[in-house]
């Protein structure tokens, strides 16, 4: 069994069989940074391929697999050490893939609530779409932000504006400050902010919930 985690936090996994019942491979990402959590996984029905682990970044994990070659025959399951090559992190290992964190990002907990992120040449920009405190709806969009790149692990505070004018039929760029989004990404599909302005305080553990077509988990 091999396993792979590379700079961006995508892991790769392949299960070859020694008593000659084939060879399984699969991708996912990283679940947790603390404690360091990998999953992959592979599905094309009838078969499927589900690995979880945990351990060390650039160590050792152990974990748990699970494979059904086909609808009739028997899956096999089991457990695994393996020593991870690659980095989740670290250094000038941990930048950020644009093209990755570029897309629709939510907190579970805040369901119907989100963020859409765009990582541009030159600058992070980020936008929400929400519920202000009194139910009415809220649409935040960052007015400062980070320039490109980022990284997994470092904090990055972003300010937020909303316009104050104008109408459907005639809009106005009139925009009032509202307050910050700061933001931790822990790999390119996670990452823990917090929003806090004139509304309140959020205190998010946001998944990226669809990213731009064609592109990997991590690319």
């Amino acid at each position: 069994m091999s396993l792979t985690v590379d700079q961006n936090g995508a892991v790769s996994c392949t299960l070859s069989s020694a008593a000659g019942n084939g060879k399984y491979s699969g991708k996912g990402g990283i679940i947790s940074q603390s404690p360091f959590i990998v999953s992959c996984n592979y599905s094309d029905f009838p078969g499927y391929l589900s690995l979880s682990g945990s351990g060390t970044p650039g160590g050792t994990l152990t974990g748990q697999y699970l494979i059904s070659p086909t609808i009739n025959s028997q899956s096999m399951q089991g457990n695994f050490t393996v020593s991870a090559s690659g980095s989740s992190g670290g250094g000038a290992s941990n930048q950020l893939s644009p093209k990755a964190i570029t897309g629709l990002w939510y907190d579970p907990a805040y369901n119907g609530t989100g963020f859409n992120f765009l990582m541009t040449d030159a600058n992070f920009i980020a936008t929400y779409y929400g519920r202000n405190s009194s139910g009415g709806l809220l649409w935040l969009i960052s007015t400062e932000a980070p320039s490109a790149p980022l990284q997994t692990g470092t904090e990055y505070a972003l300010t937020l504006g909303a316009t104050t004018a104008g109408t459907f039929s005639t809009p106005a760029y009139q925009m009032a400050n509202w307050g910050h989004l700061n933001i931790t990404f822990t790999s390119c599909t996670t990452a823990k902010a917090t929003l806090n302005g004139l509304d309140g305080v959020q205190y998010l553990n946001l998944q990226r919930l669809g990213n731009v077509g064609g592109v990997g988990t991590c690319q």
